[in-house]
């Protein structure tokens, strides 16, 4: 959170001359209401002069995707503000949909839930698979159990394999690195040995790719 945070920060002293809200903005955040201060910042750029920026900048993109992803952090988890999980989903969409890894975890927690949105197991699986893709550990670790399950997604003990197996290997130890290995384990059981030696392969090539 520290790393978001400078990253934040340095995003806003580069956009201050840019934009009409530095004002009201700073008016904001003197009231402690940080997610209108983000909001007066990120709401013009949504506006029109994120395209703008895409093509001169296109490191600024994942810097407003990083503005969002807290806007949603604070709605989600009821920092500063009242805890609204409708106006979370809807922060958190747009920095997923600018490839914000963080985001799209999270949207597949708010999907599987149904917190704000209506509950959806393809739309969890589908932000879910993007973040996995991205590393985000959690992420494979929820992945592998909708591919164990068949819920939201079709049911695949390889591909259950494969994201246990990444999650085990990425997460830190803890009750989430257990909760994987427990599951690969079970997984496994249920396979044919040609099917484990499958997913081994494809959890190799995987991290071969991460790796270059």
């Amino acid at each position: 959170m520290n790393r978001l945070l400078v990253s934040s920060i340095l995003l806003l002293a580069a956009l201050r001359p840019a934009w009409a809200g530095t004002d009201e903005s700073l008016s904001a955040m003197q009231r402690g209401d940080y997610a209108g201060a983000l909001q007066t910042v990120v709401t013009p750029i949504e506006n029109g002069v994120s395209s703008a920026l895409d093509k001169a900048l296109p490191p600024m993109v994942h810097g407003l995707a990083t503005l969002e992803t807290l806007v949603g952090d604070m709605y989600y988890y009821g920092h500063g503000v009242s805890r609204d999980y409708s106006e979370a989903a809807s922060w958190y969409r747009g920095a997923a949909e600018k490839g914000s890894a963080l985001a799209q975890s999270t949207l597949g927690d708010i999907y599987y839930y149904g917190r704000g949105v209506p509950q959806d197991y393809v739309e969890a699986v589908k932000w879910w698979q993007l973040a996995a893709d991205q590393g985000v550990a959690v992420a494979q670790l929820n992945l592998s159990v909708m591919y164990a399950n068949g819920d939201g997604v079709a049911q695949d003990y390889v591909k259950a394999h494969l994201y246990a197996n990444l999650a085990a290997a990425h997460l830190p130890p803890g009750e989430d690195h257990d909760i994987a290995v427990k599951n690969r384990e079970i997984v496994a059981k249920l396979m044919t040995p040609a099917q484990v030696a499958e997913a081994q392969r494809e959890a190799r090539e995987w991290q071969a790719r991460a790796n270059q």
